[in-house]
């Protein structure tokens, strides 16, 4: 009995628990003063173009320019963020008589993976500066008297709509004018999320809100709802002769960071194409030209246009300006 003890008392000292799956799948990360997803998956994976995905499992960030030093995220293995396209093939199991039908893995091309710009929740609420409002209606009213909902709230719509039409909400957030000139550029507006048609009470459209990107409020304004894919990133981007001013952001900060938007003076009708970078510019006391960082567009315009900060050596900031350097 004696030795029986003695054995277990050993093997207690010895045993060394197993990690699970689960523990070493993420880590977890305090934020620190300064940081900014891009420098975060940068460092912590080696590529700060995953910081979508690394924003997509911490739900608690609600904005992806806006985090805050102390709070704790989850940063998963990069081997856990790849796409599915990029993970090692396995080997098929073997068919009967495979030789009358099996291809030479010669005839086979392998599709490679979409490289995007943008993520797409980002692009789709990413928004833009334009005149035209594009407004098909707007939401009249929730059965709560709610002025302001969010997902899985309903809502009545004053619009023309039949059960399972879905639409996108669009917010009026500024008239926008030009940082330097003064001039009136456009309205900004950008996509606060999606509603379904569900039914009517007393013949007034009664929809359910499916996706909110933000809070959405009585007045926003309707658009019919389609795909929206983000733009792909181009083999060989272009950085065309082409010069303006940085006039508004994403959330209407005065100062931008890696990740952010911001929108641009030039668009379509400019010559900008979708996929252009160009560098931002400050000018310092002495008016030289200073470049602060790298920004691609991503959507475009008649006369703006939106872009991402791709990285950035300092703050860029609305009124700076944008151009080949």
């Amino acid at each position: 009995m004696k030795k029986t003890f003695c054995l277990f008392l050993i093997a207690l000292l010895f045993y060394v628990p197993l990690a699970t799956a689960e523990d070493t799948e993420s880590e977890e990360y305090i934020i620190q003063k300064g940081d900014t997803l891009w420098d975060i998956t940068g460092g912590k994976l080696n590529d700060p173009f995953l910081w979508p995905k690394v924003w997509s499992v911490n739900p608690q960030i609600k904005n992806p320019d806006l985090i805050y030093p102390g709070k704790k995220i989850s940063i998963p293995l990069k081997e856990k963020l790849a796409p599915a396209a990029e993970a090692p093939e396995q080997e098929a199991p073997i068919a009967a008589k495979p030789e009358a039908h099996a291809e030479k893995s010669s005839d086979v091309k392998k599709e490679k993976p979409k490289k995007y710009i943008v993520d797409k929740n980002l692009y789709i609420s990413s928004g833009w500066i334009s005149n035209d409002l594009r407004n098909k209606g707007a939401i009249g009213g929730s059965p709560k008297d709610q002025t302001i909902s969010g997902k899985n709230d309903y809502v009545y719509l004053n619009a023309k709509a039949n059960v399972g039409d879905k639409f996108y909400i669009i917010k009026n957030i500024k008239r926008v004018k030009h940082p330097v000139t003064g001039r009136f550029i456009g309205h900004h507006l950008r996509i606060g999320g999606v509603v379904e048609v569900v039914g009517a009470d007393s013949n007034v459209p009664k929809a359910v809100i499916t996706t909110a990107f933000e809070e959405l409020e009585v007045g926003d304004g309707l658009m019919p709802y389609s795909e929206i894919e983000p733009p792909l990133a181009p083999e060989k981007a272009r950085t065309p002769d082409i010069r303006g001013h940085i006039v508004e952001s994403h959330m209407n900060n005065h100062i931008s960071g890696p990740a952010g938007i911001v929108y641009l003076d030039k668009g379509q009708n400019d010559g900008l194409e979708i996929g252009d970078i160009f560098s931002a510019i400050s000018l310092a006391d002495s008016k030289i030209e200073m470049p602060t960082g790298t920004i691609q567009v991503i959507s475009l315009q008649s006369t703006t246009s939106a872009a991402i900060i791709l990285k950035s050596e300092k703050e860029v900031t609305i009124g700076d300006m944008w151009g080949k350097k």
